[in-house]
């Protein structure tokens, strides 16, 4: 009878076995069954803490853990992916995307087997892409992140389905795999990113609590940069998108994107097809716009690179097809000329980008080309072959760009770069015969690059003596001070990582270095403090200038202060007082005070010392606010002050914003009390780009301030903005000045500072004076 018995379960096990979607609990139940009945048959058995084994204890650190998840959802034909991460406000970590989500028998089946990976069958996915992982152990990555995990996912036909696990419970001794178990639920809703403003019917959430390491700030930066290469920056790849969130390092909470690839001085793009033995490259510049294409063969590529290479090269490369992207960058203000980020912005996404990653089937491989590796990031030696001839670019054959002026990117896939092998620790390849032509074809193109830029020479001089610049003469020194210690860092790091200049002699020039960079930022520190003075007098003198204007407005609710106090008083001397008359007229007594206190208020608040510093400001509420001060004393004079605009953040002073808002204000209201009829002031806040040339537009916002007023006589409109000139005339005193001349001086000299625009002409409209202050866009 037992061994019928027997019989009868092996042959329900094998049927088991063999069926679509695998019974998981029966099979481990039924050979539970057989090994108790028959001693012949036995299994393995898997301990639970062999999962934190895989997981917790193999992924390197939490951002790589992180990562795992994000590619799965690349996978998952996701097109919008959501990462939160809180470790000060909460305690909490959320991947959300939009793809095809699990069904529940994909949930238990599928997700739940440790080592089944559906991408072994299906390597494309229903979008074309390549999936990236093949191990079906990334899931497990969730452990190093924190103990307790909640995976929410519906999918386009089955319901929506979760579950909930504690990782913990797996770290045990001598406690069966099978015997943990999960629980699944069905949950009331999930939280998915919209796709295009709609909402998205399918995909998964992941919350993951009890985080085992506190992230940092310098944590955050790195994922942010691990994140932006996770697919090419070369490529507009539109449809996979990340938005970052965290409260550890806000600034990089956004959208992972980036538009710092358009400041490149030259752009090279090689393609060899992996058959014979030409490579094809295509060279463009900033300078003449002229595209250079070129055949090369591959061992005259070699031998012109002057690579010193020992070992036999064959006709054609045995990596395989490559395509190679390199872009080339100067770390100097000409680089950011009309684009819409600054000198500092280019110099940080060098710092974070600079370096030659690898991408197979567009998902990087770590660690080439990150900035945070200590053996990726010039994985190519490009600072030791600087340091070895660190000629410049007159030079001609011996110029040799540094590792932190490339950004560039080498293009391969799984299926046709078969001989690139994974190496044994996950990360980078095995250093093959393969994985050398690979290094040295790339080596090879950044020569050809370097030949290209010196050939380059005569119109990278005729660029600089033609370039034309509207910055004051103290931007220029800033800027200047800010480039002599931007190259005195990077001759720091060169000798550094220099192997032939002696510990003493190092010790010496790093020292004189380190005094001449802190000589260079106090020369900075003294002109930005001057700038803030003069900011705070341009900021003083607005407030001198309105309160001439508007001073009656004041001096009325002091005089009528002083009738209500006095007022009072009598009323409460007589043999009856009059309490309730002597309390209505302090009660107007209080009202009169609260607008002097409120115009000091006003008066104290324009020259704040958090105004002084540039910082990003919402430009709407700024104006909203100012217009909100202002507005009494504008409907006191009967004049209807609007304001109608766009939200707006930039990158400025808030200070300056006010000043030339007011200042054009104070000028409108003067005008509008000029003229008889309807009294009307518009301020309106547009974007609008500012053409450079035919090719080229700088982004950039609008202040506009029309108004009812008589407008600029066409005699006077070459002086307005003269020193001291005014329009403004007292009717009382015949030819007489009321205004300061100021003014509009003010408002012009700020705009120069912001290298920005002012100009003047009739708005069509109300018919009087219409000043438009454009100011270029500096983002977060």
């Amino acid at each position: 009878m037992p061994n019928n018995k027997i019989e009868l379960i092996k042959k329900e096990l094998f049927e088991t076995l063999s069926k679509s979607p695998l019974d998981y609990d029966k099979v481990m139940n039924l050979s539970t069954e057989l090994t108790k009945l028959d001693p012949n048959f036995q299994r393995f058995f898997v301990d639970a803490k062999t999962l934190i084994h895989l997981g917790r204890d193999s992924i390197k650190d939490h951002s790589t853990a992180l990562l795992e998840l994000v590619k799965n959802s690349y996978d998952a034909d996701a097109k919008n992916v959501e990462v939160e991460i809180y470790s000060n406000s909460n305690d909490f970590i959320r991947i959300a995307d939009n793809g095809f989500g699990m069904t529940e028998s994909e949930l238990k089946n599928n997700w739940l087997r440790i080592g089944f990976s559906a991408k072994k069958i299906s390597k494309i996915s229903e979008l074309g892409r390549r999936k990236t992982g093949e191990k079906g152990i990334g899931r497990i990555s969730t452990d190093r992140l924190g103990a307790l995990l909640e995976l929410r996912t519906k999918s386009r036909n089955d319901k929506l389905i979760g579950l909930k696990l504690n990782w913990d419970d797996f770290d045990v001794e001598g406690k069966d795999l099978s015997d943990i178990k999960i629980q699944i639920f069905e949950p009331d809703s999930i939280k998915l990113p919209d796709l295009k403003g709609l909402k998205s019917e399918t995909g998964t959430e992941i919350i993951i609590s009890n985080q085992r390491q506190q992230w940092t700030k310098k944590n955050i930066e790195n994922l942010f940069t691990e994140l932006s290469a996770l697919t090419p920056p070369f490529e507009q790849v539109i449809d996979f998108k990340i938005d970052l969130k965290n409260d550890v390092f806000p600034n990089v909470s956004r959208t992972i994107d980036t538009n710092f690839l358009k400041a490149a001085e030259i752009d090279l793009e090689a393609f060899y097809d992996g058959k014979g033995s030409d490579i094809i490259y295509t060279i463009n510049n900033k300078y003449t716009k002229k595209e250079t294409i070129e055949t090369v063969k591959w061992k005259n590529l070699i031998t012109k690179s002057d690579l010193n290479i020992s070992d036999n090269i064959l006709d054609k490369l045995r990596c395989g097809p490559i395509t190679l992207k390199l872009s080339f960058f100067l770390r100097e203000a000409a680089s950011v000329e009309n684009m819409s980020f600054n000198l500092s912005d280019l110099r940080e996404f060098l710092d974070n980008n600079a370096g030659i990653k690898i991408y197979r089937d567009r998902i990087v491989v770590k660690p080439y080309g990150f900035p945070s590796s200590q053996f990726g990031y010039d994985w190519l030696n490009l600072a030791d072959r600087k340091a070895q001839d660190p000629a410049g670019i007159s030079r001609g054959n011996n110029y040799r760009i540094t590792p932190n002026q490339i950004v560039g990117a080498t293009f391969i896939s799984r299926d046709n770069n078969l001989s690139l092998a994974d190496s044994a620790a996950r990360e980078g390849f095995v250093e093959s015969e393969a994985f050398l032509d690979l290094k040295y074809f790339i080596l090879g193109s950044i020569n050809m690059l370097e030949s290209y830029r010196t050939k380059l020479l005569p119109e990278i001089k005729k660029s600089k003596s033609n370039e034309k610049s509207s910055e004051s003469n103290t931007d220029k020194i800033i800027k200047s001070l800010s480039e002599i210690e931007a190259d005195l860092s990077e001759i720091k790091a060169e000798i550094d990582s220099s192997k032939d200049i002696d510990d003493d002699v190092k010790e010496s020039v790093q020292k004189n270095i380190t005094n001449l960079s802190k000589t260079t930022q106090k020369v900075e520190k003294t002109i930005t403090d001057l700038l803030n003075w003069n900011r705070t007098l341009s900021g003083l003198a607005t407030v001198g200038i309105s309160s001439a204007v508007f001073g009656h407005e004041t001096e009325g609710s002091i005089t009528q202060f002083k009738g209500s106090t006095s007022t009072a008083k009598l009323l409460l001397k007589k043999k009856t007082p009059d309490i309730d008359g002597a309390i209505s007229e302090l009660d107007k007594a209080i009202k009169h005070s609260n607008k002097v206190a409120a115009w000091g208020a006003y008066a104290l608040t324009r020259v704040q010392r958090e105004k002084r510093s540039k910082k990003n400001i919402n430009i709407k509420r700024t104006i909203e606010t100012v217009i909100g001060e202002l507005n009494p004393a504008f409907k006191a004079a009967s004049i209807d002050l609007m304001m109608n605009g766009i939200e707006l953040i930039s990158k400025t002073y808030q200070m300056d914003i006010e000043t030339i808002l007011i200042n054009l204000l104070t000028n409108s209201y003067t005008a509008t009390t000029q003229k008889n009829g309807e009294r009307k002031i518009i301020v309106s806040l547009i974007r609008e780009e500012l053409k450079i040339n035919k090719k080229n537009e700088t982004a950039g916002y609008a202040i506009i301030v029309s108004d009812s007023g008589p407008g600029v006589s066409k005699e006077f409109s070459h002086r307005v903005f003269e020193p001291l000139f005014s329009t403004k005339i007292n009717p009382t005193q015949g030819s007489n000045s009321i205004g300061t001349g100021l003014g509009l001086t003010v408002v012009s000299s700020i705009v120069r500072d912001l290298n920005g625009k002012i100009s003047f002409d009739i708005d069509p409209i109300l018919k009087g004076a219409r000043f438009k202050v454009w100011l270029p866009l500096e983002k977060k």
